[in-house]
């Protein structure tokens, strides 16, 4: 029975990390159903993992779900956007989440982004497209921060366990 809850566990975490890739998996929460698991019916009674380790992986799911938001808005600056065209970013990425999965987190941010600068600031074409394109850097980069955030997370729990 031990080695089946195992393999759930290993399941578990690479359906996490296929979760960056593939929005409609809930990333994190199978991540945390994987340590629950191990915590409450593999670990010995009384010898589950540490507070610290519990501590850490609530840290390391704050930056996780921060990921997409703050690598997206930083990107979208980067690349020439504005303030709103930051925010509006955002808003595409969870408009998108929901509306269209799982590209509505890449497409919308990007054509909300470019919507704005037109439309919001008078930005020529070039320049919209080009804060756009910041965009699509954005979810690249948080995509990079979030596979490594959740190996550290993964190589922590292998550590604790």
């Amino acid at each position: 029975m031990e080695i089946l809850l195992w393999i759930i566990v290993v399941a578990l975490f690479a359906l996490s990390i296929a979760g960056i890739f593939l929005p409609v998996l809930p990333d994190t929460i199978l991540l945390w159903a994987g340590f629950l698991l191990y915590h409450f019916f593999i670990a010995d009674p009384g010898a589950g993992l540490p507070a610290s380790f519990w501590w850490g992986m609530v840290a390391l799911s704050v930056l996780l779900y921060g990921a997409d938001l703050l690598t997206n808005m930083y990107f979208v600056k980067k690349y020439g956007g504005s303030k709103w065209s930051s925010i509006v970013a955002v808003v595409g990425i969870f408009a998108g989440i929901f509306l269209f999965p799982p590209f509505g987190m890449i497409i919308l941010p990007f054509v909300f982004v470019v919507l704005v600068e037109l439309l919001m600031q008078k930005q020529p074409m070039e320049k919209a497209i080009k804060a756009g394109f910041g965009s699509l850097i954005g979810f690249l980069g948080s995509a990079v921060v979030k596979v490594v955030l959740q190996l550290t997370m993964i190589i922590w729990f292998f550590i604790a366990a």
